[in-house]
Protein backbone atom coordinates (compact mmCIF):
# COMPACT_ATOMS: atom_id res chain seq x y z
CA UNK A 1 0.00 0.00 0.00
CA UNK A 2 2.69 2.29 0.87
CA UNK A 3 4.11 2.13 -2.88
CA UNK A 4 0.84 2.84 -3.88
CA UNK A 5 0.34 6.00 -2.24
CA UNK A 6 4.30 7.27 -3.52
CA UNK A 7 3.18 6.87 -6.49
CA UNK A 8 -0.71 8.40 -6.65
CA UNK A 9 0.17 11.00 -3.72
CA UNK A 10 2.67 13.33 -6.54
CA UNK A 11 -0.13 12.74 -8.75
CA UNK A 12 -2.64 14.37 -7.57
CA UNK A 13 -0.71 16.96 -4.86
CA UNK A 14 0.81 18.45 -8.10
CA UNK A 15 -3.37 18.51 -9.52
CA UNK A 16 -4.07 20.11 -6.38
CA UNK A 17 -1.49 22.61 -6.56
CA UNK A 18 -2.82 23.48 -10.33
CA UNK A 19 -6.37 23.88 -8.70
CA UNK A 20 -5.22 25.88 -5.75
CA UNK A 21 -3.07 28.11 -7.62
CA UNK A 22 -5.65 29.21 -10.07
CA UNK A 23 -8.45 29.37 -7.27
CA UNK A 24 -5.98 31.66 -5.12
CA UNK A 25 -5.25 34.06 -7.86
CA UNK A 26 -2.00 33.12 -8.39
CA UNK A 27 -2.03 31.82 -11.62
CA UNK A 28 -4.53 33.50 -13.72
CA UNK A 29 -7.16 31.31 -15.14
CA UNK A 30 -5.53 31.69 -18.53
CA UNK A 31 -2.52 30.45 -17.13
CA UNK A 32 -4.62 26.85 -17.24
CA UNK A 33 -5.31 27.28 -20.95
CA UNK A 34 -1.63 28.06 -22.20
CA UNK A 35 -0.23 25.14 -19.64
CA UNK A 36 -2.49 23.07 -21.11
CA UNK A 37 -1.83 23.89 -24.70
CA UNK A 38 1.88 23.53 -24.22
CA UNK A 39 1.60 20.26 -22.50
CA UNK A 40 -0.92 18.64 -25.52
CA UNK A 41 0.63 20.51 -28.37
CA UNK A 42 4.23 19.88 -27.32
CA UNK A 43 5.36 17.78 -23.92
CA UNK A 44 2.75 15.03 -24.63
CA UNK A 45 3.40 14.30 -27.87
CA UNK A 46 7.13 14.07 -27.54
CA UNK A 47 6.42 11.96 -24.17
CA UNK A 48 4.61 9.67 -26.43
CA UNK A 49 6.19 9.65 -29.48
CA UNK A 50 9.79 8.95 -27.30
CA UNK A 51 7.27 6.03 -25.83
CA UNK A 52 6.07 4.61 -28.86
CA UNK A 53 9.63 4.09 -29.97
CA UNK A 54 11.30 2.27 -27.60
CA UNK A 55 8.08 -0.45 -27.23
CA UNK A 56 9.27 -4.12 -27.38
CA UNK A 57 7.13 -6.78 -28.27
CA UNK A 58 3.42 -6.66 -27.21
CA UNK A 59 2.17 -9.44 -24.70
CA UNK A 60 -1.13 -10.39 -25.96
CA UNK A 61 -3.61 -9.55 -29.17
CA UNK A 62 -4.62 -5.38 -29.43
CA UNK A 63 -7.77 -6.52 -30.92
CA UNK A 64 -8.62 -8.53 -27.38
CA UNK A 65 -7.65 -5.31 -25.98
CA UNK A 66 -9.92 -2.75 -28.03
CA UNK A 67 -13.14 -4.88 -27.56
CA UNK A 68 -12.59 -5.25 -24.22
CA UNK A 69 -12.43 -2.25 -23.61
CA UNK A 70 -14.83 -0.72 -26.28
CA UNK A 71 -17.71 -3.50 -24.92
CA UNK A 72 -17.72 -1.43 -21.37
CA UNK A 73 -17.91 1.80 -22.91
CA UNK A 74 -21.29 0.44 -24.93
CA UNK A 75 -22.56 -1.34 -22.31
CA UNK A 76 -21.75 1.90 -20.30
CA UNK A 77 -23.31 4.30 -22.67
CA UNK A 78 -26.40 2.23 -23.21
CA UNK A 79 -26.99 2.47 -19.34
CA UNK A 80 -26.56 5.88 -19.03
CA UNK A 81 -29.03 6.37 -21.81
CA UNK A 82 -30.99 4.33 -20.33
CA UNK A 83 -30.85 5.88 -16.91
CA UNK A 84 -30.76 9.54 -18.76
CA UNK A 85 -34.77 9.57 -20.21
CA UNK A 86 -35.95 6.55 -17.88
CA UNK A 87 -34.89 7.69 -14.51
CA UNK A 88 -34.17 10.80 -14.51
CA UNK A 89 -36.74 12.01 -17.53
CA UNK A 90 -34.43 14.52 -19.54
CA UNK A 91 -34.25 15.02 -23.32
CA UNK A 92 -32.85 12.18 -25.11
CA UNK A 93 -30.48 14.80 -26.52
CA UNK A 94 -29.09 15.19 -23.13
CA UNK A 95 -28.39 11.15 -23.25
CA UNK A 96 -25.68 12.10 -25.72
CA UNK A 97 -23.88 14.19 -23.39
CA UNK A 98 -24.38 12.42 -20.39
CA UNK A 99 -23.51 9.38 -21.89
CA UNK A 100 -20.09 10.56 -23.15
CA UNK A 101 -19.43 11.89 -19.68
CA UNK A 102 -20.45 9.02 -18.11
CA UNK A 103 -17.67 6.93 -20.90
CA UNK A 104 -14.81 9.41 -21.54
CA UNK A 105 -11.81 9.04 -19.59
CA UNK A 106 -8.79 11.37 -19.06
CA UNK A 107 -6.57 9.47 -20.44
CA UNK A 108 -4.03 11.62 -21.46
CA UNK A 109 -3.59 14.03 -18.77
CA UNK A 110 -3.91 11.01 -16.08
CA UNK A 111 -4.21 8.01 -17.49
CA UNK A 112 -1.04 7.41 -18.90
CA UNK A 113 1.31 8.82 -16.58
CA UNK A 114 -0.98 7.01 -13.65
CA UNK A 115 0.18 3.55 -16.04
CA UNK A 116 3.42 3.98 -16.94
CA UNK A 117 4.69 5.76 -13.13
CA UNK A 118 2.87 2.14 -11.73
CA UNK A 119 3.56 -0.51 -14.50
CA UNK A 120 6.76 0.71 -16.30
CA UNK A 121 7.70 0.94 -20.15
CA UNK A 122 5.06 -2.09 -20.58
CA UNK A 123 2.37 -0.15 -19.82
CA UNK A 124 2.92 1.98 -22.49
CA UNK A 125 1.79 0.39 -25.64
CA UNK A 126 -1.71 -0.65 -24.75
CA UNK A 127 -2.16 2.51 -22.90
CA UNK A 128 -1.07 4.29 -26.02
CA UNK A 129 -3.47 2.40 -28.33
CA UNK A 130 -6.69 2.64 -26.06
CA UNK A 131 -5.90 6.74 -25.70
CA UNK A 132 -5.41 7.26 -29.74
CA UNK A 133 -8.69 5.37 -30.18
CA UNK A 134 -10.75 6.45 -27.20
CA UNK A 135 -11.30 10.08 -28.41
CA UNK A 136 -12.14 8.79 -32.40
CA UNK A 137 -14.69 6.29 -31.17
CA UNK A 138 -16.45 8.32 -28.29
CA UNK A 139 -16.90 10.98 -30.87
CA UNK A 140 -18.22 8.92 -33.83
CA UNK A 141 -20.56 7.37 -31.08
CA UNK A 142 -21.92 10.71 -29.68
CA UNK A 143 -21.98 12.29 -32.92
CA UNK A 144 -24.13 9.35 -34.48
CA UNK A 145 -26.44 9.50 -31.03
CA UNK A 146 -27.45 12.86 -31.15
CA UNK A 147 -27.77 13.04 -34.62
CA UNK A 148 -30.12 10.39 -34.60
CA UNK A 149 -32.48 12.46 -32.10
CA UNK A 150 -31.85 16.07 -32.86
CA UNK A 151 -35.32 17.73 -34.83
CA UNK A 152 -33.16 20.74 -35.63
CA UNK A 153 -29.95 19.21 -37.00
CA UNK A 154 -28.28 21.50 -39.78
CA UNK A 155 -26.03 18.73 -41.42
CA UNK A 156 -25.80 15.30 -41.38
CA UNK A 157 -24.28 12.94 -38.87
CA UNK A 158 -21.88 11.55 -41.78
CA UNK A 159 -20.78 15.64 -42.43
CA UNK A 160 -20.12 15.96 -38.62
CA UNK A 161 -18.41 12.58 -38.58
CA UNK A 162 -16.04 14.26 -41.38
CA UNK A 163 -15.10 16.53 -39.55
CA UNK A 164 -14.20 14.37 -37.21
CA UNK A 165 -11.47 12.54 -38.89
CA UNK A 166 -10.40 15.86 -40.19
CA UNK A 167 -9.50 17.37 -36.68
CA UNK A 168 -8.27 14.36 -35.42
CA UNK A 169 -5.35 14.32 -38.39
CA UNK A 170 -4.66 17.38 -36.83
CA UNK A 171 -3.96 16.17 -33.16
CA UNK A 172 -0.36 16.12 -31.88
CA UNK A 173 -1.57 13.64 -29.51
CA UNK A 174 -2.58 11.16 -32.54
CA UNK A 175 0.17 12.03 -34.84
CA UNK A 176 2.98 11.41 -32.06
CA UNK A 177 1.23 7.88 -31.62
CA UNK A 178 1.40 7.30 -35.51
CA UNK A 179 4.50 8.87 -35.99
CA UNK A 180 5.94 6.90 -32.83
CA UNK A 181 4.91 3.75 -33.97
CA UNK A 182 6.20 4.05 -37.82
CA UNK A 183 9.57 4.98 -36.73
CA UNK A 184 9.99 2.05 -34.78
CA UNK A 185 8.53 -0.13 -37.50
CA UNK A 186 11.36 1.30 -39.54
CA UNK A 187 14.13 0.86 -37.33
CA UNK A 188 14.81 5.07 -36.43
CA UNK A 189 17.07 6.09 -34.06
CA UNK A 190 17.25 9.47 -33.00
CA UNK A 191 20.66 11.35 -32.86
CA UNK A 192 22.18 11.81 -29.59
CA UNK A 193 21.35 16.03 -29.62
CA UNK A 194 18.07 15.06 -30.87
CA UNK A 195 17.14 12.32 -28.33
CA UNK A 196 18.59 14.74 -25.24
CA UNK A 197 16.54 17.56 -26.37
CA UNK A 198 13.21 15.32 -26.69
CA UNK A 199 14.06 13.51 -23.55
CA UNK A 200 14.15 16.89 -21.74
CA UNK A 201 10.50 18.06 -23.12
CA UNK A 202 9.42 14.92 -22.66
CA UNK A 203 10.57 14.66 -18.83
CA UNK A 204 8.00 18.21 -18.69
CA UNK A 205 5.19 16.38 -20.09
CA UNK A 206 3.74 14.45 -16.74
CA UNK A 207 4.39 17.40 -14.17
CA UNK A 208 2.91 20.27 -16.67
CA UNK A 209 -0.04 17.16 -17.54
CA UNK A 210 -0.91 17.03 -14.17
CA UNK A 211 -0.47 20.98 -12.73
CA UNK A 212 -2.93 21.77 -15.92
CA UNK A 213 -5.29 19.45 -14.58
CA UNK A 214 -5.76 21.00 -12.08
CA UNK A 215 -5.26 24.59 -12.81
CA UNK A 216 -8.66 23.89 -15.75
CA UNK A 217 -10.79 22.17 -12.72
CA UNK A 218 -10.33 25.39 -11.27
CA UNK A 219 -12.03 27.17 -14.43
CA UNK A 220 -15.12 24.49 -14.66
CA UNK A 221 -18.27 25.97 -13.29
CA UNK A 222 -20.04 23.97 -10.65
CA UNK A 223 -23.69 23.53 -11.62
CA UNK A 224 -25.96 20.24 -12.05
CA UNK A 225 -28.50 18.46 -11.11
CA UNK A 226 -27.57 16.28 -8.41
CA UNK A 227 -29.41 13.11 -9.58
CA UNK A 228 -27.84 13.57 -12.77
CA UNK A 229 -24.41 13.92 -10.99
CA UNK A 230 -24.61 10.59 -9.15
CA UNK A 231 -25.95 8.87 -12.59
CA UNK A 232 -22.34 10.15 -14.39
CA UNK A 233 -19.84 9.44 -11.56
CA UNK A 234 -21.12 6.88 -10.33
CA UNK A 235 -21.29 4.92 -14.12
CA UNK A 236 -18.45 6.47 -14.39
CA UNK A 237 -15.96 5.57 -11.46
CA UNK A 238 -17.75 1.92 -10.37
CA UNK A 239 -20.05 0.47 -13.03
CA UNK A 240 -17.21 1.34 -15.95
CA UNK A 241 -14.45 -0.35 -14.22
CA UNK A 242 -16.36 -3.27 -13.23
CA UNK A 243 -17.62 -4.33 -16.56
CA UNK A 244 -14.61 -3.62 -18.54
CA UNK A 245 -12.69 -5.97 -15.87
CA UNK A 246 -15.52 -8.48 -16.80
CA UNK A 247 -14.92 -8.11 -20.28
CA UNK A 248 -11.33 -8.26 -20.43
CA UNK A 249 -10.74 -11.35 -17.58
CA UNK A 250 -14.16 -14.04 -18.56
CA UNK A 251 -14.83 -12.84 -22.18
CA UNK A 252 -11.15 -11.64 -23.58
CA UNK A 253 -8.61 -13.25 -21.30
CA UNK A 254 -6.29 -10.69 -21.49
CA UNK A 255 -2.99 -11.02 -20.16
CA UNK A 256 -2.91 -9.49 -16.83
CA UNK A 257 -0.91 -6.17 -17.35
CA UNK A 258 -3.57 -5.49 -20.00
CA UNK A 259 -6.38 -6.08 -18.13
CA UNK A 260 -5.49 -3.30 -15.56
CA UNK A 261 -4.51 -0.79 -17.81
CA UNK A 262 -8.10 -1.54 -19.10
CA UNK A 263 -9.86 -0.88 -15.89
CA UNK A 264 -7.58 1.76 -14.98
CA UNK A 265 -8.25 3.70 -17.55
CA UNK A 266 -11.75 2.82 -17.21
CA UNK A 267 -11.57 4.20 -13.78
CA UNK A 268 -10.12 7.26 -14.77
CA UNK A 269 -11.85 10.91 -14.18
CA UNK A 270 -14.40 12.06 -16.76
CA UNK A 271 -12.18 13.61 -19.58
CA UNK A 272 -12.28 17.44 -20.95
CA UNK A 273 -13.55 16.15 -24.38
CA UNK A 274 -16.77 15.17 -22.86
CA UNK A 275 -17.21 18.79 -21.62
CA UNK A 276 -16.72 20.07 -25.05
CA UNK A 277 -18.71 17.56 -26.61
CA UNK A 278 -21.73 18.61 -24.33
CA UNK A 279 -20.77 22.36 -24.67
CA UNK A 280 -20.58 22.19 -28.79
CA UNK A 281 -24.28 20.53 -28.90
CA UNK A 282 -25.29 22.96 -25.51
CA UNK A 283 -26.63 19.58 -23.57
CA UNK A 284 -25.97 18.80 -20.18
CA UNK A 285 -23.32 21.80 -20.15
CA UNK A 286 -23.17 22.09 -16.29
CA UNK A 287 -23.61 18.51 -15.64
CA UNK A 288 -20.68 17.52 -17.25
CA UNK A 289 -18.45 20.31 -16.02
CA UNK A 290 -19.50 19.67 -12.91
CA UNK A 291 -18.57 15.82 -13.12
CA UNK A 292 -15.15 16.49 -14.07
CA UNK A 293 -14.50 18.35 -11.24
CA UNK A 294 -16.20 15.69 -8.97
CA UNK A 295 -14.90 12.99 -10.38
CA UNK A 296 -10.85 14.20 -10.24
CA UNK A 297 -11.77 14.48 -6.94
CA UNK A 298 -13.19 11.08 -6.12
CA UNK A 299 -10.51 8.97 -7.74
CA UNK A 300 -8.02 10.39 -5.55
CA UNK A 301 -9.45 7.52 -3.21
CA UNK A 302 -11.25 4.82 -5.88
CA UNK A 303 -7.72 5.23 -7.84
CA UNK A 304 -5.57 4.60 -5.11
CA UNK A 305 -7.54 1.82 -3.83
CA UNK A 306 -8.03 0.66 -7.07
CA UNK A 307 -4.12 0.99 -8.08
CA UNK A 308 -3.44 -1.26 -4.68
CA UNK A 309 -5.60 -3.64 -6.01
CA UNK A 310 -4.14 -4.01 -9.63
CA UNK A 311 -1.11 -4.22 -8.51
CA UNK A 312 -1.43 -7.73 -7.19
CA UNK A 313 -2.60 -8.82 -10.55
CA UNK A 314 0.37 -7.93 -12.53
Amino acid sequence: MLQVLAIVTPFFGLILLGFASVKSGYLSRDAARYMVEFAVKLAMPVFLFRAMLSIGELEGSPTNLVLAYFAGVLCSWVLATVVTWAILKRPQTDAAAISMGATFSNGVMLGVPLAISTFGPEAAAPAALLISLDTPILWIIATLHIESVRRDRGGSALAAIGRIFLDLARNPIVLSLVLGTAARLSGLTLPPLVDKATGLLAQAAIPTMLVALGASIATYKIAGQTSTLVTINLIKIVVFPIITFCFAVYVFELPPLWTAIAVLFAAMPVGANAYLFAAKYDRAVGSVSTSIAISTFITIFTVTALLFWLRTMT
